[in-house]
């Protein structure tokens, strides 16, 4: 959704989120830097999100974050970025040595990284080939050899453990600009979860349900091809003719006690 007025996206978020409304909590509203001909999208940066860059896993400094904000490089630029941070009640500190360095994660504001995660969802929903990924680990397994394929013949196993972790990563999702926080009763998972939400800017948490359902798809259709050709393989192996004298011997001498013991009456006075 769109603002008609300052055409700001609000809630481009992939599927499995709950959509928050960021426009109660504006440090500033930036335009994208990965817009491309007329359709300029415009995100807001929320006073919690300057926060997290400032003082979380980042500890971005001053004259960083005023450079995350697309800020024209003037004189006392990271001046008045700490001036405005205190303004908002940001904690500022000056002495904290930043733990990121310059790459293409950290030019990304978490609206932005997150309404990427949903183009990405988009995509793989449309065209990632999960049939041609199945079939391919499905000839790995039948052909190499190496692994026990009846173990691929439990689909429903799978399907629960798969279940298992989704239910998992979807118990956790931090602090987000634009999505709804929500915590698990194990401290360290969300510790963990948040430390790689803010080193992402939300991109790592929002793709996980991407990946989670393909992954689910191809092990679904990987247990099905398996167990399909694999047991009419094994009916005609149970079913083949001889191919030596010793296997006709020994077919004709298993054939021949089946007889008798059909043949077998008993008499009743």
């Amino acid at each position: 959704m769109e603002s008609s007025s300052k055409s700001v996206t609000l809630d481009a978020i992939p599927t499995g989120f709950q959509p928050e409304d960021p426009s109660n909590d504006i440090f500033e509203t930036i335009l994208a830097r990965n817009s491309m001909g007329k359709a300029v999208n415009g995100y807001h940066i929320t006073t919690a999100e300057v926060d997290r860059r400032s003082n979380g896993v980042e500890k971005l400094n001053s004259s960083s974050l005023a450079n995350t904000l697309r800020r024209t490089k003037l004189k006392n630029c990271g001046e008045t970025m700490r001036r405005q941070m205190m303004e908002k009640e940001i904690p500022v500190n000056i002495y904290h040595r930043q733990e990121v360095f310059p790459n293409k994660i950290v030019a990304l504001s978490e609206a932005e990284a997150v309404h990427m995660a949903k183009d990405l969802d988009d995509i793989v929903n449309d065209g990632y080939p999960v049939a041609g990924i199945a079939r391919e680990v499905a000839n790995e397994v039948m052909e190499g050899g190496s692994a026990d394929f009846r173990s691929f013949f439990d689909a429903d196993g799978f399907n629960e453990c798969m279940e298992a972790l989704s239910g998992v990563l979807s118990s956790v999702v931090p602090p987000i600009t634009g999505i709804c926080a929500k915590a698990s009763k194990n401290e360290e998972l969300n510790r963990g979860m948040e430390h790689l939400s803010q080193a992402t800017h939300g991109f790592g948490i929002a793709v996980q349900p991407t990946w989670m359902r393909a992954l689910t798809e191809i092990g679904k259709g990987v247990c099905k091809i398996v167990k399909d050709e694999m047991s009419v393989k094994k009916e005609v192996e149970d079913t083949k003719p001889p191919t030596t004298i010793a296997e006709s011997l020994e077919t004709a001498k298993g054939a021949e006690v089946k007889v008798e013991l059909e043949e077998t009456e008993v008499v009743v006075d």
